[in-house]
């Protein structure tokens, strides 16, 4: 073979192999988390980083940040899938992997929570699979669809709670598998074993991941203006979510943001009522009080 064909054969080996590498990327999408809902100390490490800096208003998460709260801190990560993870505080997470497979419709998302708490929820996907996992330094949470809790002690004893679905709880030891209402604690020296949750009404602490997303630009209090005759309220949800105001439907767009306007008229004893509900009967409720100058 001559040096001109050897050449030829080479440049289409580079070309075969940056298509590869092309079409793999195009597979292969990264998913990234919005933050919402942080208050007090929060600092984030990004894959390349070598330290830890503050979080800030317009951060996103990507795969390979890690997430620590302080003792006041606490945050919230959502993926545009409806999935939230909320950090409690002296809590350090972090984002494994968090990506798309479009070609096999394939959710794939890992975390490592090295301390603290996190409560979560992660939505079914029907025309898709969806892989999430939660691994502490003596369990992995494998989760089916569901509202679920893990904590990690100073001991590194891991506990796991659930809300809605079910969890598998594996370890060295063993594995357990948990319905709603159950809990289990996994240790270097023992299996986890399924057994009544101690205490449920923590749960109603936590009504942002038990129910839909509801985030609301301007928060809870909004100012009417001298001589407006309307306010305009503005959020975030979650898709398939239904959203009212007042008991009116708003419709949400591809990122599942919504806006519409209110007269001050329907402002009741000074409040506006935004509600989202989901397919399974969640509901996140949020008064929104109205100042007049």
């Amino acid at each position: 073979m001559g040096k001109s064909a050897l050449l030829l054969v080479g440049v289409l080996g580079v070309f075969i192999i940056l298509g590869t590498m092309m079409m793999q990327s195009l597979v292969i999408i990264q998913r990234v988390a919005s933050v919402s809902d942080a208050e007090g100390e929060v600092l984030v490490k990004p894959a390349n980083d070598t330290g830890f800096r503050a979080l800030g208003d317009a951060d996103e998460v990507l795969a390979g940040t890690v997430v620590r709260t302080g003792a006041d801190g606490t945050v919230t990560l959502n993926w545009v899938d409806g999935s939230r993870v909320r950090l409690a505080p002296n809590s350090t997470m972090r984002v494994r992997t968090c990506s798309l497979n479009t070609s096999k419709k394939r959710i794939t998302s890992l975390f490592d929570l090295e301390s603290g708490q996190i409560w979560a929820r992660v939505l079914p996907e029907p025309d898709r699979r969806v892989r999430f996992e939660v691994e502490t330094p003596t369990a992995t949470a494998v989760v089916h669809g569901t509202v679920f809790s893990v904590d990690v002690s100073n001991s590194g004893r891991t506990g796991v709670a659930v809300y809605e679905g079910e969890v598998e709880v594996q370890s060295e030891r063993g594995s357990a598998t948990l319905a709603p209402g159950q809990q289990a604690t996994a240790q270097k020296d023992a299996a986890p074993v399924a057994a009544p949750a101690e205490d449920s009404g923590a749960w109603r602490e936590q009504q942002g991941i038990i129910g839909p997303r509801l985030d609301l630009d301007a928060g809870e209090t909004i100012a009417l203006g001298p001589g407006a005759g309307s306010v305009t309220l503005s959020g975030t949800s979650e898709p398939g979510a239904a959203v009212t105001i007042n008991g009116t439907p708003v419709e949400l767009d591809r990122r599942n943001r919504f806006a519409a306007e209110v007269s001050a008229a329907a402002a009741s004893d000074g409040m506006i009522v935004v509600a989202a509900a989901d397919g399974r009967g969640g509901q996140t409720v949020r008064a929104v009080s109205v100042l007049t100058d």
